[in-house]
């Protein structure tokens, strides 16, 4: 039996030349793409793939304008206090580089259309779509974190607003938080909000801009750093808005005085590829300016029993999600390089090119996988 790649993914994207050159090293034909664009339109169906042979993957949706407005589009009718745009104006709506645009709406619109996807799906797939969804939801993966004592940081709970911010650190006794889009990705929407005798301060990937007597949200490349309350007010509240997850800001190992973290990928259950991401603010995001290192730093600095245990730790939190193949997980190293904590889990948390394990990159340790089971 042959077996058939079908991807699921905006076609210009790298992603897909990556698969497909997993695919080729493995002498596999390429693999059939599907683009979001048909699949939403309903152009394509996934049940016409109803044999074992075919393996089906959602590749990440990213950077298409076309297809943010089409999730957009099925979140649309979806109730709720976050901001949304109907039907009628997404058909106007322009690009805008780098503004946050509707990141509730757009999740209800991917949870839908991943959840209508589950039901025709009649063959294998790498990454379920049920999985996918969880994985898009910071709250309900944190959740699913603490039941199964994987380590995490202190969830304040869900916060509404700058104001309950504020009231609920007093009461948790904790002056330095993380703000998070609930369903955000790529740093988008991310704070480090502190509390200090001298007053506040938010370093954060947003630039806000004032237009016509509104406040627009911008992804940033350039690190911002507000100190004015009205303006921190301001951001965390439309942040809010759209649902967070808020937890304790941790403090994070350090290499030539900078502070670093981790994106392992998990694939068939064993942390295999690893990069260190080596920041400039908190936020260590490589897209933000990072700097990368690799394992053979990273083991310099830990020993290999530490290292073991972050290790397990990872494929636990990849095994919450037992029906998904591969994910990227932020993992945190305490100052004392032996203590850490998942900081959150990337359903397409595996593009991290010019890594290998074994001399594969991850699409490459993925195909194998595969094509092993």
């Amino acid at each position: 039996m042959s077996s058939k790649f079908i991807v699921i993914a905006n076609p210009e994207n790298r992603r897909v030349s990556f698969l497909q050159q997993a695919l080729e090293h493995f002498n596999l034909p390429p693999a059939k793409v599907i683009t979001y664009a048909d699949l939403i339109a309903g152009k394509e169906k996934l049940d016409r793939f109803n044999s074992p042979d075919y393996i089906l993957r959602f590749d990440s949706p990213e950077k298409n304008f076309g297809t943010e407005k089409a999730v957009l589009e099925m979140g649309a009718d979806v109730a709720g206090s976050h901001r949304r745009i109907s039907k009628k104006k997404l058909v106007n709506l322009e690009f805008d580089k780098g503004l946050i645009r509707y990141p509730r709406q757009w999740y209800l619109g991917w949870q839908y259309l991943l959840q209508q996807w589950e039901k025709q799906i009649q063959c294998r797939v790498m990454n379920s779509p049920v999985d996918i969804i969880t994985m898009f939801d910071k709250p309900a993966s944190h959740k699913l974190f603490i039941e199964n004592n994987i380590p995490v940081a202190r969830s304040l709970g869900k916060i509404n607003s700058y104001d309950e911010l504020k009231e609920a650190m007093s009461v948790q006794k904790c002056d330095r938080v993380f703000v998070k889009l609930a369903n955000g990705s790529s740093a988008s929407g991310v704070m480090a909000y502190q509390l200090h005798p001298r007053g506040e301060s938010a370093i954060t990937t947003v630039e806000r801009v004032r237009e016509n007597g509104e406040t627009l949200l911008y992804n940033s490349r350039r690190i911002r750093h507000y100190t004015k309350s009205a303006e921190i007010a301001d951001i965390i509240n439309i942040l809010c808005a759209e649902s967070v997850q808020v937890e304790e800001w941790l403090p994070k190992a350090r290499i030539n005085n900078r502070p670093f973290d981790l994106r392992v990928v998990v694939i068939g259950g064993e942390a295999q590829h690893l990069v260190m991401r080596i920041g400039k603010s908190p936020m260590t995001n490589l897209h933000l300016g990072s700097d990368r290192d690799n394992f053979d730093t990273f083991i310099c600095l830990v020993d290999e029993s530490n290292w073991l245990k972050m290790k397990q730790t990872c494929e636990v939190a990849a095994a919450v999600f037992p029906n998904s193949l591969y994910c990227g997980i932020d993992l945190l190293v305490y100052p004392d390089l032996k203590r850490h904590s998942i900081i959150e889990i990337n359903a397409f948390g595996d593009l991290i090119p010019g890594t290998t394990y074994q001399g594969m990159d991850t699409y490459t340790s993925e195909v194998k996988v595969v094509m092993a089971n």
